[in-house]
């Protein structure tokens, strides 16, 4: 150890060259560095789904669920799956151990996978499919909203956009949300059909055979090829109405348009609309590429440069918008940070000065931010990104890495005092103290080693904590050999002190302060009995009181920005959800009454884009919305939390409303989740509602809920056999009847442009909408070409039935869950613990813990 310090004097223009090179290094690497707001984590989900049209989930979940789940659990990589099997569709989370560092194989051996049990699955299904950049997110999500213009038209612009946005560097992807399809809609009237005659069969046959697209062949015409193209495809919605429909068992025809009404509109009930500040739009979600010189301030300054001269060629009446925008939130971030770690930089420098004297305290300041700037060149090379944990390992590690500056300035000075050589006394201080210094700099640093070997979400969050500091305290350790002796040795002076006696040396704790800190010493040495054990005593109080500390994972988030989910009872239809959504939407943007929202952006049936690591997107249902809400400050966030609370709690008495302000960390702060598994329906409903009950009980509770929602009418229709032979009636043609009149099939395609629009045919408003009509509606038979009312073959029930069966590691579960205004997730379990002790689960029963508590 004490050749780094002969190095530095014998070899002192090396040293300064140095210093001066890691100097401008880490200057440079500070202004070209990667900020980010919060550490990067990798999302270990992928998401798999599969359909089946009209498939009840008791049977999705046996039939396509159950085959995935066993398929999927055969992967070693694979920690659990959730699984939601919902009328036709099965849809789950595969999540990953956190010991797996490379997710590409898992993704690859999932899809494999899929592929071998894709043939087992029921004949019909559609999938399975896989999607495994779920956890993609957006820097940046851009409204697009046109006045004057429809759905298609702006679909059109949006198009062109991200076409336009994808020349810009550092684009990963750019998605589209909010695109309305198109359909060309036939209505046929069961009434109609009856009276001419005529099956919907006739009617899809016929628009089959007309609207194709297929080669005549090629004619030689002296050596010249010429194509035959044979008409029929359909040139706009008029050439839809004019199809003839010939009338089975007669020599008459009737156009189409006496048969059904043609439209053409939009997908019905829309898919996934977006509102943007209460207005119809379509969002273009932007995400980046990861890795080597990803700086997402810089990106955005490059993004809103592209964005100004885009909107300078859209179309009057078409406008852009933020509606999230990530860089100004991270640089507000990483300048609070950095601002907090000049002014404890600052307030070092000052301590320093005033205890060890302007001289010495200006060596032991300027290697601070020496080994500030080292630290960050190192930083730079290990791929350490600039954001809020690391920045606050830096202030952290200031109180800790100036004391190797200190003690290494302090011995000199005292060698100097006594008299010994400038340049001896350099050399004895680096070589008695390394040893020492460093050992005391190993130690600190093997408390925080955990945390980046830590594994897991919260691990990859807190990560660069324990880096950081270990770089910043190793580049102290090694600048104090290095660089505090040579400073010392040429700017470092002192009087020397007069010796006591003749010969004696002179006594370096004369001091007062010393006198006062040697009688304390003798005073407890003379006790030293009650000493231990006043010592033993504080450490068991300590021990005893960590146990009433309260516990949080993460604190709340301090973005201006905060998250409403509004769900309406399971079955709604999207347009109904999007009503709910827009009530409250145009509330917040009341000025009068919410003078401090900036705007809002409502996602219908969806949660739109990831636009915040941590913030998984809602799975999409009808049924639901999320709305993020910005404010002009994070300081006003609380009071529009409670706010908006209140409002739904008072004026959407039809939907459930979550209100929830931002988190910091991988899992929102003080939620408390329970689980409940075991095999049967009515003992997980029973046991969950116990628990639901108990924490309504809790004062203050809110968002009490469970994940399974509430169960839904079903209608049966029991087809009577023989009554339907003897019309000629199958169950298939009582589905595809049913079916088409009432949900509606694609029987073609209407082209246009780039365009392929379905055209769907169905029933009339209302055989739709009418329960009443169900009975009298015609069902037609593929056989006869006859037709009968359903309610001469079929009797017609009504029942109860569940809308979704939630399953988590192969076993049916519901997750109860719920939040506190005060108490964090560890006080609401203390105050349910009696609740759970007392639920008396069956055999094959458990419960566990979710949400903060089980990630922390």
């Amino acid at each position: 150890m004490k050749g780094i310090t002969s190095f530095a004097l014998e070899k002192n223009r090396v040293t300064v060259l140095f210093l001066l090179i890691m100097s401008v290094a880490g200057f440079l690497a500070y202004l070209t560095y990667p900020k980010q707001e919060d550490p990067s984590i990798q999302i270990r989900e992928a998401l798999v789904w599969a359909y089946f049209p009209g498939m009840a989930p008791q049977r999705v979940e046996d039939l396509i669920t159950r085959k995935l789940e066993e398929q999927i659990r055969l992967l070693g990589d694979v920690d659990y799956i959730k699984s939601d099997s919902k009328r036709g569709m099965s849809f789950m989370h595969v999540i990953a151990r956190d010991e797996v560092p490379v997710l590409e194989t898992v993704w690859r051996d999932l899809r494999d996978k899929l592929n071998d049990v894709a043939p087992s699955l029921p004949k019909g299904t559609i999938g399975p499919f896989v999607n495994d950049e779920f956890g993609l997110t957006a820097v940046a999500t851009i409204a697009l909203r046109a006045e004057g213009f429809s759905l298609a038209e702006m679909r059109l612009v949006a198009r062109d956009l991200r076409d336009r946005l994808y020349s810009l560097k550092g684009i990963r992807r750019v998605e589209l949300f909010g695109v309305q399809d198109q359909r060309v809609f036939l209505e046929l009237s069961s009434a109609k059909l009856a009276e001419y005659d005529i099956s919907p069969g006739v009617v899809v046959q016929t628009l089959q055979q007309q609207n194709i697209i297929l080669p005549g062949g090629l004619i030689d015409v002296r050596g010249q090829n010429v194509v035959i193209e044979p008409s029929g495809d359909f040139d706009n919605v008029s050439d839809i109405e004019d199809v003839i429909i010939p009338i089975p068992g007669t020599q008459r025809v009737a156009p189409l348009r006496d048969l059904a009404k043609v439209s053409r509109g939009y997908v019905d009930p829309p898919n996934q609309p977006v509102y943007f500040n209460g207005r119809p739009a379509i969002v273009l979600s932007i995400s980046i590429l990861e890795g080597e010189g990803v700086n997402a301030v810089e990106f955005g300054e490059r993004l809103t440069q592209k964005v100004k001269q885009i909107e300078q060629t859209l179309p009057v009446g078409y406008t852009l918008d933020y509606a999230t925008y990530q860089p100004p939130l991270i640089k507000a971030a990483v300048e609070g940070a950095v601002t907090n770690l000049l002014q404890t930089l600052v307030i070092v420098l000052v301590v320093v000065v005033l205890f060890l004297g302007v001289r010495t305290g200006l060596i032991v300041g300027s290697f601070v931010p020496m080994t500030m700037l080292m630290s960050m060149a190192i930083m730079r090379t290990a791929d350490i990104e600039l954001q809020r944990m690391s920045i606050a390992a830096l202030i952290i590690s200031l109180g800790m890495l100036v004391d190797n500056g200190i003690v290494i300035a302090e011995d000199i000075r005292t060698r100097l005092q006594n008299g010994e050589d400038r340049r001896q006394a350099a050399l004895t201080s680096g070589r008695t103290l390394a040893i020492p210094l460093l050992t005391s700099t190993l130690t600190t640093i093997l408390a925080f080693a955990p945390i980046p070997l830590a594994i897991g979400g919260a691990g990859e969050y807190t990560k660069s904590l324990g880096q950081v500091l270990i770089i910043t305290l190793l580049s102290s350790w090694f600048l104090s050999m290095l660089m505090t002796p040579l400073m010392c040795f040429w700017f470092m002076k002192v009087k020397p002190r007069k010796p006591q006696a003749e010969g004696a040396p002179a006594d370096p704790y004369a001091g007062v302060f010393y006198r006062v800190y040697r009688l304390m010493l003798q005073g407890m040495l003379r006790v030293r009995l009650l000493v231990l054990a006043c010592t033993v005593a504080a450490f068991a109080g300590a021990i005893f009181a960590s146990q009433t500390i309260v516990k949080e994972f993460f604190p709340a988030g301090d973005r201006n920005q905060y998250l409403v989910y509004l769900d309406l009872p399971a079955g709604s239809r999207s347009d109904k959800t999007a009503g709910v959504a827009l009530k409250l939407s145009n509330w917040l943007q009341d000025k009068s009454v919410n003078p401090e929202v900036t705007g809002t952006i409502a996602y219908v049936g969806g949660g739109g884009p990831r636009f915040f690591l941590s913030l998984a997107p809602i799975d999409a249902d009808p049924h639901l919305a999320f709305l993020i809400v910005n404010t002009e400050n994070a300081d006003q966030v609380p009071a529009m939390v409670e706010r908006t609370r209140s409002f739904a709690q008072d004026n959407l008495p039809e939907a459930f409303t979550r209100v929830k302000a931002m988190w910091l960390g991988s899992t929102e702060t003080g939620l408390f989740e329970i689980r409940l598994s075991g095999p049967a329906f009515n003992v997980l409903r029973e046991k969950s509602e116990t628990l639901m009950q108990s924490l309504r009980e809790i004062s203050g509770i809110v968002d009490v809920m469970q994940d399974w929602e509430n169960r839904v009418v079903r209608v049966n229709v029991k087809v009577d056999q023989a009554r339907a032979r003897r019309a000629g009636i199958t169950s298939q043609d009582v589905a595809n009847s049913l079916n088409t009149l009432i949900s509606g099939g694609e029987v073609t395609e209407y082209r246009e442009g780039d365009e392929a629009i379905p055209v769907i045919l169905r029933g009339t408003q209302v055989d739709r909408t009418s329960a009443a009509a169900i009975r009298s509606m015609n069902i037609f038979s593929s056989a006869r070409g006859t037709s009968v009312p359903l309610e001469q073959i079929a009797d017609i029930e009504g029942d109860w039935d569940f809308y979704r069966i939630k399953r988590r590691g192969q076993q049916r579960t519901v997750t109860i869950s719920a939040k506190h205004p005060v108490l964090k997730a560890d006080q609401i379990y203390a105050a349910l613990k009696p609740a759970v002790d007392a639920l008396d689960l069956p055999p094959g029963y458990d419960w566990a813990l979710g949400g903060e508590l089980e990630q922390s």
